[in-house]
């Protein structure tokens, strides 16, 4: 007779003593099925000493085993290949019928290759020939271990993948299930998108060790008290650290399912919320902004409408035309506070409007709509970059005519760049340093025949550009407005 073939060990690193140790602390539940009583016991007895965890039954006949398969838990099945009327072979594809991944071990002292090939096609676990002596029992105990493992890490798998799609159709962002203690038991695969980890690096860590600091004692008052009392289901928002380092807002669900069988946990639903978050910010930035829009408007547009109307009611006790110069004046300062203040509201910039341009350009277009009267104007230096064109010839407009008005009038001015931005430069008296912090917000002058709204439509149009704008000094004394985060594009050469 050939010899009988060998199957490898589950990890095919061949027959050592031990293997794996079983993932719970409990008894192994072995079925052993032989209709020799005395190779039988000797069986359950090798093995029950070999490893205290086996909890081992014993049977002589092959259908009162699968009896029992079909009303008690069991974890492994060893079986005899030669027994009179249903053998081992025949007793294997019984039990696969019922479970194709429970362990069976052929332990037959009769062996081909014949046996061995069909015990393959039925999806045996391990197949080996019984010789005399305690090493065959303690070699057959360690296959058992292995089978074993290997049955119980699939069915976690299984077990996984069922949790998984029971939640997916409640949840459309990061899935999560935490213990009791916040530690994930399950976490779906978009958390590496979202927050960098992979699922195996997030199980078993506490959810709360991936918030900022801040968050961690009002998100844990929130989970527990959801533990205690499954009627509460909080929706809250919280940071959550990314592995690179980055802090993103999140919403976070939760559903206590601790009296679910299959979830026996705390159901996490975490959407990303931070383009939200920013969204929400620059609303209230912009509400914050047409409400000084509107206190400014309400401000100044009294004094030229208080003119307007005693001037008329002066020109008509006197019929004197100077009175009506005075309202044309007035209506001229009305026009101007809405046409700016209107305008406040348009300088967005937007990706499609982005154009390259040149600073000699855009600075002589708007240099031709400013009543120039005897100022200058000096380019040195110009570069070509991408802008919103008209939204940064207002920029260049304002600020020329913010130069001529605080001056004389005689004033020279010069535009240039810079290794980091570009530059407005005039010989005019300068702005004072306590000033300097205050030039820029919503209805500040110093001229109450201005605004006020000039140099803030300047911020917001930098700012708009992702760019910086700072106030220093002129070489000759005067203002220099210095616009930094330029990017310059490569020369283009003919």
């Amino acid at each position: 007779m050939s010899e009988p073939y060998n199957f490898p060990n589950a990890d095919g690193a061949g027959d050592l003593k031990v293997f794996h140790e079983p993932v719970q602390d409990r008894k192994i539940a072995v079925l052993v099925v032989d209709d020799d009583p005395d190779l039988l016991d000797l069986t359950a007895t090798f093995l029950k000493k070999e490893r205290g965890e086996f909890d081992v039954t014993t049977f002589q006949d092959a259908r009162a085993a699968r009896a029992h398969i079909e009303q008690e838990r069991v974890d492994a099945v060893v079986s005899d290949y030669d027994m009179p009327g249903v053998d081992g072979l025949e007793f294997l594809a019984a039990v696969r019928s019922e479970d194709e991944d429970l362990p069976f071990i052929l332990f037959t002292g009769k062996g081909s290759e014949e046996i061995a090939s069909e015990a393959i096609s039925k999806g045996v676990t391990d197949y080996l020939q019984k010789k005399p002596g305690a090493s065959s029992y303690s070699l057959l105990a360690n296959r058992i271990l292995n089978g074993v493992e290997k049955y119980k890490t699939s069915r976690r798998l299984e077990r996984s993948q069922a949790k998984f799609s029971k939640l997916v159709t409640n949840s459309s962002d990061v899935l999560g299930i935490v213990n009791e203690n916040g530690e994930f038991e399950y976490i779906s695969p978009v958390c590496e998108d979202m927050l960098g980890y992979e699922q195996d690096e997030l199980i078993g860590e506490k959810a709360f060790s991936l918030m900022p600091q801040a968050d961690r004692k009002s998100m844990m008052e929130e989970f527990f008290a959801a533990v205690e009392d499954p009627d509460i289901t909080p929706v809250v928002e919280h940071g959550w650290i990314t592995k690179d380092g980055e802090t993103i807002d999140i919403e976070t669900r939760g559903t206590n399912m601790f009296d679910d069988e299959l979830i026996n946990g705390f159901v996490v639903n975490g959407r990303n919320i931070s383009e939200l978050k920013e969204r929400e910010k620059r609303i209230r930035q912009q509400n914050e902004q047409l409400k000084n829009m509107q206190e400014v408007l309400l401000h100044d547009i009294k004094n030229p409408l208080q003119v307007a109307s005693d001037s008329l009611v002066l020109y008509r006790d006197e019929s004197e035309d100077r009175y009506l110069d005075k309202v044309d004046n007035a209506l001229d300062r009305i026009e101007l506070l809405i046409e700016q203040t209107v305008s406040m509201a348009k300088y967005e910039t937007n990706a499609e409007d982005i154009e390259r341009i040149s600073l000699e350009d855009v600075a002589e277009r708007a240099w031709n709509m400013v009543e120039t009267a005897g100022a200058v104007l000096e380019i040195d230096d110009s570069r070509d970059f991408e802008a919103v064109p008209h939204h940064l010839q207002r920029v260049f407009e304002n600020m020329f005519r913010n130069a001529i008005e605080h001056s004389d009038g005689d004033v020279r001015i010069s535009v240039g760049t810079f290794e980091s931005g570009m530059y407005v430069e005039d010989d005019g008296p300068g702005i004072p340093d306590d000033l300097r912090s205050d030039i820029f917000k919503l209805g500040y002058t110093t001229d109450q025949t201005n605004t006020g709204l000039g140099l803030n439509i300047v911020q917001q149009i930098v700012t708009g550009h992702e760019w910086h704008i700072a106030i220093g000094d002129g070489d000759e004394g005067g203002a220099r407005f210095e616009i930094t985060n330029v990017t310059f594009q490569p020369q283009v050469h003919d």
